[in-house]
């Protein structure tokens, strides 16, 4: 797949509170790790937030989506809670607190989505691995 760049200031993620370091509302950062844990263990509301991604941060998932040297599994996921609820990334511990079971749930769900829109812009489908669960990151 081409990679697709987009500046931080054109991500529809960055203004929603992805990179946010302080959890919204006055949580505490175990309150925001918690909602995490939650929101992915809730399989439709976790998957109307996807639909949400994938649909509406254009430039976002361009830019994310398009790296095939990143996990844009977990982008995904962190993507869809910000989305959701306005918790940014930096409280992703909360996919630790979740059973192996749950953790393969949430994977896969977030691999439909990608799946979706790589199909949508032309490219083929997808297992974990071609999703870079395993890889570094590579914004750039």
């Amino acid at each position: 797949m081409t990679r697709i760049y987009h500046k931080w200031n054109q991500w529809e993620c960055y203004p929603a509170g992805m990179y946010e370091p302080r959890p919204p509302n006055g949580m505490s950062a175990k309150e925001a790790n918690d909602a995490y844990a939650v929101f992915l263990r809730d399989s439709p509301r976790f998957e109307k937030a996807l639909e949400k991604v994938i649909t509406e941060w254009v430039k976002s998932c361009e830019h994310y989506l398009s790296n095939e040297n990143m996990n844009r599994i977990a982008w995904l996921g962190q993507a869809a809670m910000c989305a959701d609820n306005g918790i940014g990334h930096h409280f992703r511990g909360g996919f630790n607190q979740l059973t192996e079971q749950e953790q393969a749930t949430a994977n896969e769900l977030a691999l439909k989505y990608l799946n979706i829109w790589l199909e949508q812009h032309g490219e083929a489908s997808v297992d974990m691995e071609g999703a870079g669960v395993m890889a570094k990151a590579n914004l750039y």
